[in-house]
C-alpha cells in the first residue's frame, strides 16, 4: 500500500522552502508513496513547474482572513478523506497552524513541521507553536542552530539540498564584474543595503548589481535606484527560470540577510562555484567560513566586496572549497532519503497503533 503525502505550505512562490518542495517532491518514488500539494495563497509562480513534474497540485487562493481560515480548513478536511492522507507536512507557520485543526479533526493524521527559517514572524506566532506541539509529531530543523522553545524534542536534522548537476554550466563570464542576489523582495533580504553599498562603490570602482526575484519592496528599490542614478550599475532582474546561467556568468553572489533558515539560494551559488558573501544568519554557519566564503556582519559587508574585487583569485580558491562542501553534504538526495525515511516511520507508528 502507498503512503499518501500532503505537502501544505502558504504558496508556491519563487522562495527557497518552495523550490525545496518542489525538489523532494520530484524525487520521492512514486511506487511507494502518492505526493500531494495544496498552496493556501494565491502565490503560483512554481505552479507549472510542480504540474509538469506530474505532482498533485491544488492552489486554493485565500487570504489570512477568518473567513478564509474556516473555508480552508473545510477544504482541506475533505480533501484528506477523500485521498486518505496519512501525512500532512506543513511548510511554514499559517500551514502548521491549519495543519493542527485538521488534526483535531483526524487525530490519525500525522503532522510533521518544517519552519524554513530561524524567524517565524511575531512572538505571538511563536507561542502558537508552542501551544501546538502536541499536535504535531516531528518538526524538521535544518540545522541545529535554529532550535527554539516552540520546536518539539522529537525533532530531526534534515537540511535543504540541491541537484549539484544543473549549476555545472561551463559559460564565459560577464564582461563587467558582477555581484548577483537571488531572493524575493522582502525586508528579509535586505536589498536596500545592497543598494546604499553599490552607491558607494559606484566611484572607485566599474561593476553590476544584478538582482533577481520580486516581491512588496520593488517600487522602493526602483525609487532608490532612479533616485541615485543607479540605473547603469544596478539590474532588477525579476522571476527568472534561468538562474543557473545567471549564477555562472556572474562572479560573486551576495546575500545580506537579516535572518534565514538555510537560503537554497546559497546553495546555489555555492553548486556554481561563485564566490559568497553573507551575513551569518540562519543556518548559514552550518556551510559557511571563513576558509570557504565571506561571512560579515552587515557593517563590513562592503568591505568585504572590495575585498572580492580587488583579488578575485583568492575568491575563488575559497568559493572552491564551498563547492566541495555543498557536493558533499547538501545533495537533494541524501535530502530525499532522510523524508523518505521518516514518513515510512511515521507511517509504520500510525499502523501499529
Amino acid at each position: 500500500m502507498k503512503i499518501n503525502i500532503l505537502n501544505l505550505i502558504t504558496g508556491l512562490g519563487m522562495g527557497g522552502a518552495e523550490k525545496a518542495v518542489l525538489e523532494i517532491s520530484k524525487k520521492i518514488p512514486k511506487d511507494d508513496f502518492n505526493v500531494f500539494i495544496l498552496g493556501l495563497s494565491n502565490r503560483a509562480e512554481l505552479y507549472n513547474e510542480f504540474i509538469k513534474n506530474d505532482l498533485n497540485t491544488v492552489i486554493l487562493n485565500k487570504t489570512n482572513s477568518l473567513k478564509d481560515f474556516i473555508e480552508i480548513v473545510n477544504y482541506i478536511n475533505k480533501f484528506v478523506r477523500k485521498h486518505d492522507i496519512h501525512i500532512i507536512h506543513a511548510h511554514m507557520t499559517h500551514a502548521v497552524i491549519v495543519a493542527s485543526f485538521i488534526k483535531l479533526l483526524n487525530p490519525h493524521i500525522k503532522v510533521v513541521f518544517t519552519s524554513h527559517s530561524e524567524n517565524i514572524g511575531s512572538k505571538i506566532r511563536e507561542i502558537l507553536l508552542f501551544l501546538l506541539k502536541p499536535l504535531r509529531n516531528v518538526d524538521i530543523l535544518l540545522s541545529e542552530r535554529i532550535k527554539k522553545f516552540f520546536i518539539k524534542q522529537r525533532y530531526k536534522i534534515i537540511p535543504n539540498g540541491i541537484d549539484i548537476n544543473i549549476y555545472q554550466i561551463k559559460l564565459r563570464k560577464n564582461s563587467v564584474f558582477t555581484f548577483i542576489a537571488v531572493g524575493r523582495l522582502e525586508k528579509v533580504k535586505n536589498h536596500i543595503e545592497l543598494l546604499k553599498i553599490a552607491n558607494e562603490l559606484k566611484r572607485f570602482y566599474k561593476f553590476k548589481l544584478l538582482i533577481i526575484g520580486e516581491g512588496s519592496l520593488r517600487s522602493e528599490l526602483e525609487n532608490f535606484i532612479k533616485e541615485y542614478s543607479l540605473e547603469n550599475t544596478v539590474k532588477l532582474l525579476g522571476l527568472r527560470n534561468d538562474v543557473p546561467k545567471l549564477l555562472n556568468k556572474a562572479h560573486c553572489f551576495v546575500m545580506p540577510s537579516l535572518w534565514e533558515g538555510l537560503p537554497i539560494s546559497l546553495l546555489e551559488a555555492g553548486a556554481s562555484r561563485l564566490p559568497v558573501i553573507s551575513t551569518p544568519v540562519g543556518s548559514i554557519l552550518d556551510i559557511c567560513n571563513n576558509e570557504n566564503s565571506y561571512v560579515t556582519e552587515l557593517a563590513d559587508f562592503k568591505k568585504n566586496m572590495m575585498k572580492v574585487m580587488n583579488d578575485y583569485q583568492h575568491a575563488v580558491n575559497k568559493a572552491m572549497k564551498l563547492f566541495c562542501a555543498v557536493k558533499n553534504k547538501y545533495s537533494i538526495n541524501y535530502v530525499v532519503e532522510q523524508h523518505i525515511k521518516l514518513y515510512k516511520e511515521l507511517y509504520n507508528e500510525q499502523n501499529s497503533n
